[in-house]
């Protein structure tokens, strides 16, 4: 069974309860990722492309919990999660999304 397939399994076994909990963490685990696209103390982004790929993925991450705590979440949606996250295909930012993946699930 593939991560992502083991990951969708797991989050579906969620009470909506534990789904935003998890959403939210892996939310700020993201932000976290980000920083790696740019210089610290500056304006100025050394990955560029990689924080729009990780901008994209926070969207569709902060969208699904959004519809989670307003219950207009469409079916399947959720489930939809993982692969949006775990499967990038530059692997500087799989690594990261891994990782927060990781640390967003030991967190809740």
């Amino acid at each position: 069974m593939s991560t992502t397939s083991t990951e969708t399994t797991w989050i579906s076994s969620l009470t909506l309860d534990r789904k935003v909990c998890f959403l939210a963490r892996l939310s700020f685990e993201i932000t976290i990722a980000g920083r790696h696209s740019y210089e610290a103390g500056t304006d100025e982004l050394t990955h560029p492309r990689q924080l729009r790929r990780i901008n994209e993925i926070q969207h569709r991450v902060s969208g699904c919990l959004s519809q989670l705590l307003t219950g207009t979440c469409p079916e399947g949606f959720d489930l939809s999660i993982p692969e949006c996250v775990l499967t990038e295909t530059d692997v500087e930012t799989k690594n990261m999304m891994g990782i927060a993946w990781a640390e967003a699930k030991k967190r809740i």
